[in-house]
């Protein structure tokens, strides 16, 4: 099981501004909870989990909502399980409402749909860390 990013692109761009944006710490403990799951060698569910409903969005599929804070920062990754069990960041956000505003589902939802057209990249501990490329 592998962390995978979504090339950047136009579409993709967002993500990349958000990873761009954030902490050094917050983008550590994004990456720390997917080697948490990469460990398990699965996805397991807790209260900081959910997904994005499909009926309310109206998309086929099923996409992640990982909720991480640090500090008064609060962000919000979404991503999908591949076929071949990896996990798949397409997109993520700062928070700032309650409820996940609809320009950022539409946004992932859009990306989700495409995914199997849009390369990827791994994440791997050093490009976290350094807060480098990715973060």
């Amino acid at each position: 099981m592998n962390i995978l990013l979504v090339e950047k692109n136009k579409m993709t761009r967002p993500l990349y501004l958000f990873f761009d944006g954030i902490s050094e710490g917050l983008c550590i403990k994004i990456y720390n909870k997917f080697q948490s799951y990469v460990q398990h060698g699965d996805i397991y569910h807790a209260k900081h989990l959910k997904t994005l409903n499909s009926k309310i969005w109206k998309y086929k599929g099923t996409i992640y909502k990982l909720r991480i804070d640090n500090g008064k920062e609060s962000a919000r990754v979404l991503f999908s399980k591949s076929k071949d069990g990896n996990l798949k960041i397409i997109h993520a956000f700062l928070k700032s409402t309650r409820k996940t505003p609809v320009k950022e589902a539409q946004q992932a939802i859009a990306i989700y749909q495409m995914l199997e057209c849009i390369e990827t990249v791994i994440w791997n501990k050093q490009s976290a860390l350094l807060n480098e490329k990715y973060c």
